[in-house]
């Protein structure tokens, strides 16, 4: 008897899973292949499911799939009970268990490239049963689309069903080669940007141009910018920066090099806007394992390590 209510529990547990795998994916077969299981398996399992439960969770068009009232309240119920399950199965014994398992990460290409990378052996040497993958994007992912785990996102976040943790402050620079300040003056505050040659940055969320943000006496102003060539991508705004394109404003660690090497130079010093939040973010009603805890532990020592050791100044 008791073997046979262990294995009717886990049946549940199972069936709990592949039904919050349909909800998130929107697809039987979508979840399905996520995970490994065969063509209409998950189809089949949340029949069973709403056989037994004497409801219907799903209600199945053509088209698409749609929770019902009574699903939606089974899937609340649902992913609080196997998240609760899988934190007890991380915790129990986690003095003496290391974390383990891939962990699939989306980070900003800049930050993956000049701050995470270099500093990736420390964390591969103190956890050496974690696997990663980095991928180089801006903004909030498809989580469950993309099998992200988590993302690095930094400024303001949209309105989405979201939590996070907050890994730091990103200073922000304002600079310009000094041929191109040369050429066309320094200048001496925010509103002489209308007479100057600006590479403006391109949301990658909403396409729109980003305004820069600056710090004058009666607070925080923003200008919107204009010029000729605008940019998605960090790097190439650099490249173009350094050739004497114009004036760019970005997260400092971007261009750190560049001012020590003598390519760029900082302008508007006395303006400088206030420091832009860096966090961590995953699906809100998602279980958070060790190996990602451990994960944003390094991240937060990471950033006030890389800090100190550039002498970037943060502005609060």
């Amino acid at each position: 008897m008791g073997r046979q209510v262990r294995e009717r529990a886990m049946d549940q547990f199972r069936a709990m899973s592949i039904f919050r795998r349909v909800a998130e994916r929107g697809s039987f077969s979508a979840a399905s292949a996520d995970l490994g299981l065969a063509r209409g398996a998950a189809s089949a399992v949340v029949a069973q499911l709403e056989r037994r439960l004497g409801v219907r969770l799903i209600e199945r068009t053509t088209r698409n799939l749609r929770l019902t009232d009574d699903g939606r309240a089974y899937l609340d119920r649902a992913i609080h009970l196997l998240d609760e399950l899988h934190a007890l199965e991380d915790d129990v014994g986690s003095a003496e268990r290391r974390p383990r398992g891939r962990l699939r990460v989306q980070i900003p290409a800049g930050l993956a490239r000049l701050v995470v990378a270099p500093a990736l052996p420390r964390f591969l040497e103190a956890y050496p049963d974690v696997e990663l993958e980095m991928l180089s994007r801006n903004g909030v992912p498809d989580f469950v689309g993309d099998g992200i785990d988590a993302a690095i996102v930094l400024g303001e976040l949209p309105d989405l069903d979201i939590s996070c943790r907050v890994i730091g402050n990103i200073p922000f620079t304002t600079v310009a080669a000094p041929a191109y300040l040369a050429r066309a003056g320094i200048p001496a505050t925010p509103a002489d940007l209308g007479s100057h040659q600006c590479l403006p940055f391109i949301s990658s969320l909403t396409y729109e141009k980003l305004p820069w943000r600056f710090r004058v006496p009666e607070g925080e102003m923003t200008v919107h910018v204009e010029g000729r060539v605008c940019f998605e991508s960090n790097e190439m705004a650099v490249a173009a920066a350094i050739k004497g394109l114009g004036i760019m404003q970005l997260a400092s660690y971007l261009v750190y090099h560049p001012i020590r090497d003598g390519q760029l130079t900082p302008v508007l010093e006395t303006f400088r806007p206030s420091s832009a939040t860096m966090r961590i973010v995953q699906p809100r009603h998602r279980f958070k394992p060790r190996k990602l805890r451990v994960f944003e532990d390094f991240l937060i020592e990471l950033n006030d390590s890389t800090r100190r050791k550039w002498g970037v100044r943060q502005v609060d």
